[in-house]
């Protein structure tokens, strides 16, 4: 395509600049004729086309000068309170985001997917801005729905694609030269930044190893980028499929839903977080002020590691006023789903005071827990996603559990101290004694000691319904793929014993659940527009369906008695949000003071369906009763019969 004249990506820049300018002089009008211009020059205009067929140059140009021209008419509309201009400020979001697909789909890989979502998320939080303010000058309750649709389009996308993916996969059948292909790619991937991690640990560090790596992935790239053309030219099915990124509307949701569950969406704008409120038969919004937001959730993280039952009370009152009081009223039935955003992903709705307790007993407050068995969810799409709900349970093949221990011996709880803390280092004597208790529990396949090594796990994570890791773990916020999990040390030669998130991306782990059992699985840096980068990401990106991850540094000694009782409750047949509310009852109702403050167990939280999941002795349970059923409604016939035959001599 030939660049020519008044036609060049960079005239384009000039003419945002200088459109640029005159907004800031409040001269909104003469901008929108500069922010034209640029969308002209950006533009190549072949012979006999209309200006509705028009090509950009460059794509991320062309998305700029929209959104500074969506701005300059809400601009406008403030100096003079036309709505036209917040009609034509929507309009111009409506092609961005047609451009913000295109891009997506240009897109080779999940990390430039990832970076391209902050800027995406941007566009979606000026449409939200814009669609409240039409809604508060018409009442149109359609602005709400559009609202709510920005929202779900912003988050997860990521992992949106990759869940398209799989699908697309398992429907379509690509040929088992492209599976394998993609597999390999995906595993030496992985491999090459294993080894690029721990070479950049090593002092001093190795300058040619490192370049070395890098070369290999960058070649890896490439094939990768190629294997995404040929899916493109030759199986276009599946690549249509893979970039499908269809939002679920608001009545399809409350279609899908019970009359006892009520979503919670929350959407964080810079000065701005809005709650999206979704019940049977109501959709609301409400607008909270972000910057006291993220302070005080800092505050209460805090008060909780520290222990501080006065400063824990102060902050975890004031966020449920903030966030939940406003709306409680329209909160149907006893479960929450939250779908967070932004520093609202470091938050435990669970721990929000719902009064302004005087008793400094922890286990006497007022947690919204009593009320609500809370799950959190990534987007309302990803929860309701078809591929991710419709699985069966795998027969015989229950749990597979790895406790980091030295030893296979019991221990008694009381030897260990309620300091000991499942981060990095040490021994945890608790996570033998958890997995132990679990075992008694249900069926399985259980690695203690030095069989609980990270061959163990690869060999066998995708044949089970549950996985238990009860280790060490730890969180890389600069680099969040280079989260890990310690398993048992061995003398390996292919694996190292540490998993790391970038592994679990070439790994297919259809697990209904998988529980992460070691400190800060469920924390990780805040991507925009991607959500939390964490350790349950990952298990997220390789299939996982649920999760049970923790938000800060969990304790070795309360743990194993947290988890005996989720794990009786899920046998009983609850749902895993009431089996792991009620677990934390339990807890509550029974420990001593010295164990009741939330740092002990109010850390772990549910991300994903909420779905029972049935073990075997469930099915022999439903066939015993149904047997029963039967036996009894046949002798009743037979009775019947034979009285009614008596009668007739």
């Amino acid at each position: 395509m030939k660049i020519s004249g008044n036609h060049h990506p960079e005239i384009a820049n000039i003419e945002n600049y200088i459109g640029n300018t005159y907004d800031k002089k409040k001269e909104h009008s003469t901008a929108l004729d500069h922010y034209n211009l640029a969308l002209k020059a950006n533009t190549f205009l072949e012979k006999n086309n209309s200006l509705n067929s028009e090509k950009f140059f460059d794509l991320n140009i062309a998305l700029e000068t929209l959104l500074f021209k969506a701005k300059s008419f809400q601009n406008l509309y403030h100096t003079d309170l036309d709505i036209q201009h917040l009609i034509n400020s929507i309009d111009t979001y409506a092609k961005a985001e047609k451009i913000i697909g295109n891009i997506r789909e240009d897109l080779k890989n999940p990390e430039d997917n990832i970076t391209f979502s902050s800027t995406a998320k941007e566009i979606h939080q000026e449409a939200i801005k814009t669609r409240m303010l039409l809604y508060n000058n018409t009442n149109h309750f359609k602005e709400l729905k559009h609202s709510f649709y920005h929202s779900e389009k912003s988050k997860a996308n990521t992992l949106k694609e990759l869940l398209n993916a799989s699908e697309a996969k398992s429907l379509l059948g690509l040929p088992p030269s492209i599976v394998s292909l993609q597999k390999k790619i995906k595993t030496d991937n992985a491999y090459y930044q294993s080894q690029m991690a721990k070479a950049f640990k090593q002092k001093p560090v190795d300058s040619t190893k490192i370049e070395k790596y890098e070369n290999r992935l960058f070649d890896l790239s490439r094939r990768r980028d190629s294997l995404t053309e040929i899916l493109e030219k030759k199986h276009p099915n599946y690549y249509q499929l893979k970039h499908q990124n269809d939002i679920i509307t608001i009545a399809e949701i409350q279609k899908k839903l019970g009359n006892k569950t009520t979503i919670l969406e929350f959407f964080t704008a810079d000065s701005i977080t809005y709650t999206f409120l979704i019940s049977k038969n109501k959709l609301t919004v409400n607008e909270i002020a972000t910057p006291q937001l993220i302070k005080e959730i800092e505050l209460l993280r805090t008060a909780i590691t520290d222990k501080n039952t006065d400063e824990f009370k102060k902050a975890s009152y004031s966020l449920y006023r903030q966030l939940i009081a406003p709306i409680k009223n329209h909160i149907n039935g006893d479960q929450l789903v939250i779908i967070p955003d932004g520093s609202l992903w470091h938050l435990n709705f669970e721990l929000l005071l719902t009064k302004e307790d005087i008793s400094n007993h922890p286990s006497e407050l007022s947690y919204l827990l009593k009320d609500y068995a809370i799950s959190y969810a990534n987007t309302v799409n990803t929860l309701f996603n078809k591929f991710k709900n419709n699985s069966l349970s795998k027969k015989g093949q229950e749990c597979l559990a790895f406790s980091f221990s030295e030893s296979t011996k019991s221990v008694d709880s009381k030897s260990i101290s309620l300091a000991t803390l499942r981060s990095s280092g040490g021994d945890l004597p608790g996570t033998r004694r958890e997995i132990k208790a679990i075992a008694d529990i249900i069926d399985g396949q259980y690695f203690y000691g030095s069989e609980a090594i990270e061959m163990n796990f690869k060999k066998n994570a995708n044949q089970y319904n549950i996985l238990h890791l009860a280790l060490h773990g730890e969180v890389d916020n600069k680099r969040p793929e280079n989260s890990k999990l310690f398993f048992t040390q061995s003398n390996d030669s292919i694996e190292d014993n540490l998993l790391y998130s970038h592994e679990l991306f070439a790994l297919d782990i259809p697990a209904e659940l998988a529980v992460l059992s070691a400190c800060n699985t469920g924390i990780g840096k805040i991507a925009k527009g991607e959500g939390i980068m964490s350790l349950g990401t990952a298990f997220q990106y390789a299939g996982t369906k649920s999760l049970l991850l923790s938000s800060w540094e969990i304790s070795d000694k309360t743990t194993p008695e947290l988890m005996k009782y989720f794990y009786t409750n899920l046998k009983e047949g609850m749902n895993k949000a009431k089996a792991l509310q009620q677990a934390k009852l339990q807890y509550l109702n029974t420990a001593d003071i010295n164990r009741t403050h939330p740092f002990y167990w109010g850390g772990f939280y549910l991300l994903g369906n909420t779905h029972p999941i049935l073990f075997d002795t469930n099915y022999s349970v439903y066939w015993k009763i149904g047997t029963g059923i039967l036996v009894i409604f046949l002798l009743s016939v037979f009775w019947y019969q034979k009285k009614k035959s008596k009668k007739l001599r």
